[in-house]
């Protein structure tokens, strides 16, 4: 964010500062995933490259002014990522390559209002952006057919309008928990990516992504209420807590079924040495479900791990003058098992270790691609022309185990779940894939292998749901006994 921008949201929170402990005010906290949406044209019109656009995430914090019982105005700092220019596929998929590729992220400030009907509410906005400065990524002479290639910042500055709805779930102190989904409309074409489809190594066609910071996202927070930040001596907050939200808490932390979902991303082993940070991270995730018996629990299920078999070469000066990268998914079933250790007599705070085996379900030696031709990179109006070829190898025989060892942490959201933390390494992972590239730069031949496996750390974030806090006959049970 530029030194204005900073300046602005300074001055509006010194503005909120003195009624940061009166009861009309409160803050919030918020994160989730989000999904850009981008207006993309294939030049000449080619019907069988189909762009995707991978999801991403935002976060921020709202502040909020009363204004009589229902309303209340608000202020919202918010940082969100968005891809601009992504991989296309087509039906050659062993032919096509994008080059080009951008995940900036773009700060705004938003104000709006907000109504509230119990424990739900509405809240339009209008926001303003600051398109990243970096993005003008244009060197004159990359053009292809007249038309500039690379990415372009067509505006410093977007507007958008916004709408978001949610819940919100008190606790004991008045604070409370709250989720919802939001939509921002960009009215201002900010950033354009024009992208080279190569054909075995000549472009063929081009890929115009544009973005006017339009995206919808998922999201969940924490909210304090300013009574809360008083001195001692001030009332006490009326207290939300119940015997149905006790209920839950307790059943949640017995021995039992539960179930989970994990997402999060992997830092590749040995990264490539360049600025693109993609191309040394991955996505993976999992759906599990899992039994808790005193402070052990074991789960199984169903996961997904991205990874890549990127390579680059350095020529002449210039850091990863030719990329390649082949995508690939290994889908796997988990064993894992932990141990929990309470950090508090309520059980609400847990942390330990954790390991798993993973079993990978796919023979990835069974798919294969290779690509051939010639083509020219241009770096500071320097031309470097190169002919290719890259293939994977056939028929690699490679082994089906991955293994996996790490620390998680838990906290109690809800009364009656678990958000989980867990930071951990993949180990011994086999090599699914192996692309070996041959190349001719300005005459001196170059060769490259890269292998394509999942090791590496990796940060996951989870939802713990225990079975029991949903089974109804049981609570009324426990209700009849107590």
């Amino acid at each position: 964010m530029n030194k204005s921008a900073l300046i602005s949201f300074l001055a509006f929170f010194g503005v909120l500062s003195p009624g940061f402990c009166q009861e009309k005010f409160a803050f919030e906290f918020y994160a989730g995933p989000s999904q850009a949406f981008l207006t993309y044209e294939v030049i000449p019109r080619n019907d069988f490259i189909s762009p995707s656009n991978n999801m991403q995430y935002h976060l921020g914090t709202t502040f909020l002014w009363k204004l009589r019982d229902d309303w209340q105005l608000t202020a919202q700092l918010e940082f969100f990522k968005r891809e601009l220019g992504t991989h296309a596929y087509s039906s050659p998929a062993d032919t096509i390559q994008i080059t080009g590729y951008s995940t900036e992220g773009i700060p705004l400030l938003a104000l709006g209002v907000r109504k509230t009907w119990g424990n739900l509410y509405l809240q339009p906005s209008v926001s303003l952006m600051r398109s990243p400065s970096v993005l003008d990524q244009y060197d004159r002479g990359n053009e292809w057919n007249d038309i500039r290639l690379g990415v372009i910042s067509e505006s410093d500055w977007g507007i958008g309008l916004r709408l978001e709805g949610g819940m919100k779930i008190y606790n004991r102190r008045g604070n409370y928990f709250l989720g919802g989904l939001r939509y921002q409309q960009g009215l201002i074409l900010m950033d354009k990516m024009n992208a080279a489809v190569r054909y075995n190594e000549r472009i063929g066609h081009v890929l115009s992504a544009k973005s006017r910071g339009t995206y919808a996202g998922l999201f969940v927070g924490y909210g304090i209420n300013g009574h809360n930040l008083k001195s001692a001596g001030s009332r006490s907050p009326k207290r939300l807590y119940n015997d149905n939200k006790l209920l839950k808490h307790e059943l949640s932390i017995e021995d039992g079924w539960y179930f989970m979902l994990y997402g999060g991303l992997r830092r590749r082993e040995n990264p490539l040495s360049n600025e693109f940070t993609y191309s040394n991270t991955s996505g993976q995730f999992q759906a599990v479900l899992g039994y808790n018996y005193n402070r052990f629990s074991v789960e199984t299920g169903y996961g997904n791990f991205s990874y890549n078999a990127n390579y680059q070469i350095d020529f002449d000066g210039v850091e990863a003058l030719v990329m390649k990268w082949e995508k690939y998914d290994m889908p796997i079933i988990p064993l894992t098992f932990k141990y929990h250790i309470p950090l508090n007599e309520q059980n609400t705070v847990r942390f330990g270790p954790s390991f798993s085996t993973y079993f990978g379900i796919r023979d990835q030696s069974k798919y294969r691609f290779i690509s051939k031709g010639s083509g020219a990179t241009i770096t500071d109006e320097k031309e470097y022309r190169y002919t290719s070829e890259s293939y994977s190898v056939r028929n690699l025989d490679h082994g089906r185990f991955i293994f996996n060892a790490g620390m998680f942490a838990e906290m109690s959201v809800f009364n009656s779940s678990f958000l989980t933390f867990k930071v951990s390494r993949n180990f011994a992972s086999p090599d699914f894939v192996l692309i070996k590239g041959n190349y001719i730069i300005e005459g001196i031949p170059i060769s490259i292998e890269s292998p394509g496996n999942i090791n590496g750390f990796m940060f996951d974030l989870g939802y713990k749901i225990p079975l029991k806090v949903l089974n109804r006959q049981l609570k009324q049970a426990r209700k009849a006994t107590a």
